[in-house]
């Protein structure tokens, strides 16, 4: 183990470890006898346990995070992983990969409140089919809190799968996929089912972290499940959230009990899911050794069916976001929009007139806590990388330690450090806030400026050097100016995850520090949907800003060196 690997697992791992088990450790305070069904004594457990194994619903609640953290995955690499198939790189394709980036970068709790006002009863899309068949009355289901998590996870995958698919466009260069899909033409076999077979097994290892991040983070969400999720129980990440800001001991004990069940919930999802691959893999060994020996109808069926569902998949999960946040612009400025109108009868601003007289306090929090987690990620960045380089030190094992922070469910170690914080006497506050954000802020800032080191050109350095240049001048006058579009990336992708972090700032603020996202999350329980909507447009502006920000400046800095490579 190198000494960056060191230090990484030293600023990631330590708060990680430390914060788990103080998360963990109340549960374990006190233990009570359980007589077993003979009457005999049996072993001892904490009395936080059992009532937690009695609490009613606290099954229900497990499964619906398991199911959430096994299907969210499953259904968004199978839309990307045929999106990728139907279209390979074609122009369509590529414009609605592009269109995917700007999606990314709206917050997960506005892309709930955008799904939860489209397909809600009186949502948008049912005033379109009510205004075709000539509806009175919203139909009779339930979308938004639905006890079997149906919405909850549709939301998690109209967010997970832009973020898989950024991730896979990244990885495919490196693999050659036009000669593999090439080569398997000559065998037979369709387009579609060409990629599938020949490119599909070599891109899995490539997004195998990030989807074990995605797993983690279905299965222990808080955000999207408090918007979209059931509420007869909720799931568990919920219910853990309540008790820990609860005042009884009690609750707290409670809390530590449910957060080791929700490390367990989460670990189980990651087992399943390994299982799944196996069997998977073995299942797919043979159907790609027997080869297409013959075109029968049903093989070129078969393709045509899956190129269709690659080509609508993706393309309608991108739309449900965008037709949504369409929709928030239009209930932030509708005072009246009675069923089964199409756009409200009563136009007023009042709305953002309330919000912008208080979203002052909001705003500066959130901009504090993500430029100070943002610089501090940056800076210990730019540390790590220039000494790897200096010392030609491999950073091949550094990505897996990165991803602790998205391997460990939130609710779980984030709680553990809030605890930290009482024993220490560290009040909330916009710097322990920006420390909890910086946790998840790291991973991404480093990633990316990694990626810009891997594919510099060393021979300006040398160059430098040759006329006197110090270490010191090279990192300062070349390698960053050569690096300011990796910089700016790297910064505007930093400050959209920061701005759109809400269990970090509630937890570790206590909520007493309000941000944008936490107001916005809070609305829930008022049901006013022109307020919900004006809060959802705010939280979604900035991250936005950001994305817009990271295409246009690196343009800017460039316009006159275009001739440099």
């Amino acid at each position: 183990m190198t000494w960056a690997t060191r230090f990484l697992f030293f600023v990631l791992g330590a708060p990680l470890l430390l914060g788990s088990a103080l998360a963990l450790a109340p549960a374990f305070t006190q233990t009570s006898l359980v007589v077993n069904s003979t009457g005999q004594m049996g072993q001892l457990l904490p009395p936080a346990f059992l009532t937690l194994l009695s609490t009613p619903g606290i099954a229900t609640s497990a499964i619906t995070s398991l199911v959430s953290g096994l299907l969210t995955p499953a259904i968004s690499l199978a839309i990307v992983f045929l999106f990728l198939a139907a279209t390979q790189g074609n122009s369509i394709g590529n414009a609605i990969a592009k269109l995917s980036a700007p999606v990314l970068a709206i917050p997960h709790a506005a892309a709930a409140f955008a799904l939860a006002l489209l397909l809600a009863p009186s949502g948008v899309a049912s005033r379109v089919v009510a205004s075709l068949l000539g509806w009175d009355l919203p139909p009779d289901y339930l979308f938004i809190n639905d006890p079997n998590g149906l919405a909850l996870i549709l939301g998690l995958v109209l967010k997970e799968a832009p973020f898989l698919l950024l991730i896979s466009l990244a990885a495919l260069p490196s693999l050659g996929a036009p000669r593999r899909v090439a080569l398997a033409r000559t065998l037979g076999y369709k387009p579609t089912t060409a990629w599938l077979l020949t490119v599909a097994p070599v891109l899995y290892p490539l997004v195998r972290l990030p989807l074990f991040a995605v797993i983690v983070f279905a299965s222990s969400a808080v955000d999207v499940a408090l918007i979209l999720g059931p509420s007869l129980p909720p799931t568990l990440s919920v219910r853990l959230l309540e008790w820990f800001v609860a005042p009884e001991i009690e609750s707290r004990q409670l809390a530590s009990a449910a957060a080791l069940l929700q490390l367990v919930v989460s670990l189980s999802a990651l087992g399943i899911w390994l299982l799944f691959e196996r069997v998977v893999a073995r299942a797919f060994a043979p159907l790609a050794a027997r080869g297409a020996s013959r075109l029968s109808a049903r093989r070129v069926t078969y393709d045509t069916a899956l190129t269709a569902l690659g080509n609508a998949l993706l393309p309608l999960s991108l739309a449900f976001i965008l037709i949504g946040i369409g929709a928030l612009m239009l209930t932030s400025v509708g005072t009246e929009w009675r069923y089964p109108a199409l756009v409200p009868s009563v136009w007023s601003t009042q709305q953002w007139t309330s919000a912008l007289s208080e979203w002052r306090a909001p705003l500066f929090n959130a901009t504090m806590i993500a430029l100070l987690s943002v610089t501090a990620a940056l800076a210990l960045s730019l540390f790590m990388l220039e000494a790897q380089a200096r010392s030609s030190v491999s950073t091949a094992r550094i990505a897996t330690f990165l991803y602790l922070p998205l391997l460990v469910p939130q609710v779980v170690f984030i709680s553990g450090i809030a605890v930290l914080a009482e024993r220490a006497l560290l009040p909330p506050s916009l710097t322990l806030v920006a420390a909890g954000h910086f946790l998840f802020v790291l991973p991404y800032v480093y990633l990316t400026l990694q990626g810009g080191y891997a594919r510099f050109d060393t021979r300006w350095l040398m160059l430098a050097r040759t006329l006197g240049a110090s270490n010191t001048v090279c990192f300062w006058r070349i390698r960053l100016p050569l690096l300011s579009t990796q910089l700016v990336t790297a910064v505007m992708l930093g400050l959209a995850i920061s701005l759109s972090l809400y269990l970090p700032t509630q937890i570790l603020g206590a909520g007493r520090i309000p941000t944008l996202t936490t107001e916005a999350i809070a609305l829930v329980s008022s049901g006013n949907r022109s307020t919900i909507g004006t809060w959802a447009l705010l939280q979604s502006a900035l991250p936005t800003l950001c994305f817009m920000l990271a295409l246009v400046l690196p343009r800017l800095i460039w316009s006159r060196r275009k001739g440099m490579l």
